[in-house]
């Protein structure tokens, strides 16, 4: 019999807390704007912890407070200065085992991190943002609002994201916490320098782009580590084809793009992330690099990803970008 998930979480705090990441086991539209949720749920007391991890189960306060306390600070627009307090989302998905394919690499990056609060409001979180050798937001599950618990309006504990302008990933009375890959991963192949990539999934306009219809659109440079890429921001190419979105409060914070190169390596890139109103990571689908084309072997275009530390987004020989729902329902 396995034992409760409040009594595990303990037992598993000391001998976890320095393992990696995760468990291994086997026409332009209107710029979307994002708001934080104006209205509130049942107020939690527990939350369920589910899809890909080893230990799913259910998570109470007490859960949570066995984990190590970290604060943040935040100053967001629809609700203010305040320092939240709480456990690490990463760390709470390290206790139980995010599971991935070994003989994928970095398959924990194409891993999405659904939130939903007690009245159906529902965001997903690329596994990237928590991670602390990518992005590393500190992304918590609040329990303790300046100090004192969380109003009760707020249930017992709150998703923070810090970075997010308007806070429209500030899900209160969290119900659940689902960890899910939302495509099927693409077969693992030899790897072969691109002329050209596909935009598919949920937009209203699919199509497809080689290096004259990258270098028409409005080019844009970010640096990373020195080097000075240009390109077409993800979210400008993405306003320009158009998402295809459920009828639901924030409905882009429920989409994600996953970045596959032609070896079928591929990251999930969170909606949330790149808005210009809200993550505003100027994610790139760079096609030179400090004024030069890309060496061939990485293909006419590569995505960059500022922030990412261990630049595990950085695909290379982009061969599709392929943008779907994080959440069905």
């Amino acid at each position: 019999m396995k034992a409760p998930l409040h009594l595990f979480f303990p037992l598993l705090l000391l001998c976890l807390l320095g393992t990696g990441c995760a468990s291994t086991t086997t026409t332009t539209p209107t710029m979307p704007t994002a708001t934080a949720p104006t209205s509130f749920g049942v107020p939690s007391t527990s939350l369920q912890l589910g899809g890909l991890v080893q230990h799913p189960g259910t998570l109470k306060l007490a859960d949570l407070q066995a984990l190590p306390l970290i604060t943040v600070s935040v100053n967001v627009k629809p609700i203010g200065m305040h320092t939240f307090g709480g456990a690490l989302l990463s760390v709470v998905l390290q206790k139980a085992g995010v599971i991935t394919q070994s003989n994928r690499k970095n398959d924990v990056l194409r891993k999405a991190i659904v939130v939903a609060g007690t009245d159906g409001y529902t965001v997903g979180v690329a596994w990237a943002e928590v991670d602390p050798t990518f992005a590393n937001k500190r992304v918590l599950l609040a329990y303790q609002e300046d100090g004192k618990p969380l109003p009760q309006k707020d249930g017992f504990v709150r998703l923070i994201v810090p970075g997010d302008v308007l806070a429209g990933r500030y899900v209160s009375n969290v119900a659940s916490v689902i960890v899910s890959d939302p495509a099927t991963p693409p077969p693992l192949v030899q790897g072969q320098p691109t002329q050209k990539f596909s935009l598919t999934g949920q937009v209203k306009t699919a199509r497809t782009y080689d290096l004259a219809a990258l270098q028409a659109l409005k080019n844009t440079q970010v640096t990373v580590a020195g080097t000075t890429y240009t390109g077409v921001l993800l979210n400008d190419l993405l306003q320009q084809a158009g998402l295809q979105l459920a009828s639901k409060k924030n409905a882009f914070l429920r989409i994600g793009i996953l970045a596959i190169g032609s070896d079928g390596y591929s990251c999930l890139i969170a909606d949330g992330e790149i808005q210009p109103n809200f993550g505003n990571v100027q994610v790139l689908i760079a096609f030179a690099a400090n004024g030069q084309p890309l060496p061939a072997s990485l293909g006419f275009a590569r995505i960059i990803v500022p922030g990412d530390q261990k630049m595990g987004r950085f695909v290379s020989n982009l061969q599709e970008l392929q943008v779907v729902q994080l959440a069905s329902s």
